[in-house]
């Protein structure tokens, strides 16, 4: 599993078409977190689906950093922000590359 991360807009989807094709790709992983915490999953079960969707294949997981920048006042939306950075540290772990774009531009981290 591959890990691609970076603001918002700054061209995560194209670079990960450019270097590794269209396949296996799991895209805004972060909305994926939100969708599944609205329907009252906890950080376990969110972290389990995942894991469920990408085994056996090699994929590529797309996730804006929303953790950076100004602290949500909204409690809920602080919550969305720390669970979907927790499930990042954890999938960053196992992930075999990790990349963080900028301007299009990604950088290998890990």
């Amino acid at each position: 599993m591959v890990l691609v991360i970076g603001g918002s807009n700054q061209g995560k989807t194209d670079f990960v078409i450019n270097k590794f094709g269209k396949e296996s790709i799991f895209d805004e992983l972060h909305f994926f977190v939100r969708k599944k915490m609205d329907e009252g999953y906890t950080e376990e079960k969110i972290l389990e689906e995942i894991r469920e969707k990408i085994k056996g294949g090699s994929t590529v997981l797309i996730a804006d950093e929303i953790g950076n920048g100004v602290v949500p006042m909204d409690s809920t939306d602080r919550l969305w922000r720390e669970v979907t950075g927790r499930i990042l540290i954890k999938l960053a772990a196992e992930a075999t590359e990790v990349y963080r774009v900028v301007c299009g531009i990604g950088q290998r981290i890990k």
